[in-house]
């Protein structure tokens, strides 16, 4: 089952897909070689033959075959353990001289097995005796005239050649089998250890993460991808369980009082005015809970990020200018002092209307949460990791331990339960901040608190798109 799974898997066929072309590449490189190498040494023996051939022809007389006869035995007297052939006949076909046997030979090149023990080369017969290539011609007496010469060379270059391509082909596929293996082997481990995981995480161990072997391959990067999945369906997970959590204990209060109200009224009550006092608070307490409701709606809308389909370039200069117009008059009739340092034009990716609504929570939440005389401020600058807005006040600011989980939905310090509110202004600046990639961040101000958001520097048409001239 386990060889069966190698075999079917990617790396195993990616690996016999390969094996194919090299073994076509080795194919079409040794048929190439093999043809040009015999082609060479063919050529080299028919420029020896054709030489030889012509130097007897040249002294040949008409009509006598006696001097012929002499060279060719001067001719092999002289090569004798070389590799000459030679085969001079009358017209009758007798063997006049030369070490072959008397046979009948066509004109033009011819390649023959000479007999084995025939004298005349030193060379290694093959099974079927020396491979001679040679060229007969016919002269003009009627006589005929072999000359050759041996070809156990070219016949040991053509054995060897194909031998190789055959040990070529052969290796290549073998080693594509066997590497094949190894591969489908090494991708079958990954994947059955990411199946594990996700076997795991659907029963319900949220926790579990995809193994990452650190080697920035493709395994790798798929497992980052998927980590970063789980890491934030982890996280939602986990957030909607708060939020349910959340509703039970927060809203559980305001209902439970809402329904003894009306209980004491139905009780209680005697005259119309009663009962008119009765609804209005109902109704307020209704509100209340609607609004806490619609918060969390608006949330959960944000973070799904539909929103960003809406994102145009946005001047957060503006943003806050308008900011700064609709909250200063409220900061003077509560008694506080509420001024802006803008500093240069800086442009962001985004949803103008819900930057907007993060400022204005964030300037609200200051003014709910200071006393009288309290200083709030409004700054935005250019920083090397992107522009950088704040909202500082110097009121009482949050205990450290409490600033991670301001932003969290229902959260409310201990010294603010007092005031009205749901606990999720900052919840809902969290959202908005995720959705625009800002980094929202909660500081000491000494006294107070500082609230920064940094928005990335890096957007689409260019690192510096952000940037403006002064204002």
């Amino acid at each position: 089952m386990r060889l069966r799974s190698v075999c079917r898997s990617t790396g195993f066929r990616t690996a016999l897909l390969y094996a194919v072309l090299f073994g076509t590449s080795v194919l079409v490189v040794c048929g190439v070689v093999y043809w040009q190498t015999t082609r060479y040494m063919e050529r080299q023996l028919h420029a020896v033959v054709d030489a030889d051939l012509w130097s007897l022809t040249a002294s040949t007389e008409q009509g006598s075959l006696m001097p012929l006869r002499d060279a060719i035995r001067a001719r092999l007297a002289a090569a004798r353990g070389h590799a000459a052939w030679y085969l001079l006949q009358d017209p009758q076909g007798t063997v006049v001289a030369g070490n072959l046997p008397a046979r009948v030979l066509p004109p033009g090149w011819v390649t023959l097995h000479a007999p084995r023990g025939d004298a005349g080369t030193a060379v290694r017969p093959t099974r079927k005796g020396h491979l001679v290539l040679g060229r007969g011609l016919p002269l003009a007496d009627g006589a005929f005239l072999f000359v050759g010469h041996d070809a156990h060379q070219l016949e040991e270059m053509r054995e060897l050649l194909v031998g190789a391509l055959g040990w070529g082909v052969g290796v290549t596929f073998v080693l594509a089998v066997v590497g094949g293996a190894i591969m489908g082997a090494g991708t079958l481990r990954r994947v059955d250890a990411i199946n594990r995981v996700a076997g795991e995480i659907v029963r319900g161990d949220l926790s579990r993460r995809m193994p990452v072997r650190g080697t920035d391959n493709e395994f790798d990067l798929l497992a980052q991808h998927l980590n970063h999945m789980l890491e934030r369906m982890q996280a939602l997970m986990e957030g909607m369980r708060q939020v349910t959590n959340d509703i039970a204990h927060d809203l559980r209060t305001p209902l439970g009082r809402l329904r003894q109200r009306l209980e004491g009224v139905r009780r209680d009550a005697t005259t119309v005015a009663e009962y008119q006092g009765a609804v209005d608070q109902a109704l307020a307490e209704t509100d209340q809970i609607l609004a806490t409701f619609a918060a969390l709606l608006r949330i959960a809308q944000i973070e799904s990020g539909h929103r960003r389909a809406r994102f145009t370039d946005v001047d957060l200069v503006a943003v806050l200018e308008t900011i700064l117009d609709a909250y200063t008059p409220v900061a003077e009739e509560s008694g506080h002092a509420l001024h802006g340092h803008l500093g240069a034009r800086v442009h962001v990716r985004g949803d103008r209307d819900l930057l907007v609504q993060l400022f204005a929570n964030l300037v609200e939440n200051a003014l709910r949460h200071t006393p009288p005389g309290s200083q709030i401020a409004v700054t935005l600058a250019v920083a090397p990791d992107g522009p950088v807005a704040a909202v500082a006040d110097n009121g009482p600011g949050i205990p450290a331990p409490a600033r991670r989980k301001a932003p969290q939905r229902f959260y409310r310090v201990e010294g603010s339960r007092s005031t009205p509110g749901s606990g999720l202004g900052l919840s809902l600046v969290a959202a908005i901040a995720e959705l625009h990639g800002a980094a929202l961040e909660l500081h000491d101000h000494a006294p107070g608190l500082r609230v920064t958001l940094t928005f990335p520097a890096e957007r689409p048409g260019g690192a510096e798109r952000w940037l403006g001239s002064p204002g």
